[in-house]
């Protein structure tokens, strides 16, 4: 009569090259699908900001284009008597200036508006006057 054999046991190693099991796979899939909804999420934010970005940009050419006209003006001729305004569009944007007279200075408020935007932008400078 002949012995039954007993089986070994498989070795640990073995086993682990097999496979993943489904549970590992849900569990990489969810992690995958969080990493990419949170990348998509700060592409998005990241786009805002460029945007924001170029119509500041555009905002800070216009306004220093204003300035430096109004820079070249001497100031006898610049706000002769109280203040002066003006209106411009330019590349979209909507601006408005106010020249006051100062004390030897001419004080300049651009206030800068787009389109779609409801937030304003200002911007103030001051030209010494040397004539």
């Amino acid at each position: 009569m002949t012995r039954p054999r007993f089986r070994r046991p498989r070795d640990r190693r073995a086993r682990s090259r097999r496979g993943m099991t489904i549970v590992e796979i849900m569990v990489a899939i969810l992690v995958l699908g969080v990493g990419l909804l949170a990348l998509a999420g700060f592409s998005i934010a990241a786009g805002a900001q460029l945007r924001g970005a170029k119509l500041q940009e555009t905002a800070a050419l216009v306004v220093q284009s204003r300035l430096d006209s109004l820079a070249s003006i001497t100031c006898v001729n610049l706000a002769p008597s109280g203040p002066q305004t003006g209106t411009a569009t330019t590349l979209g944007v909507q601006e408005k200036w106010v020249i006051t007279d100062g004390n030897d200075i001419k004080t300049i408020v651009d206030t800068v508006s787009f389109k779609y935007r409801t937030r304003k932008l200002v911007y103030q400078s001051v030209i010494p006057c040397r004539d």
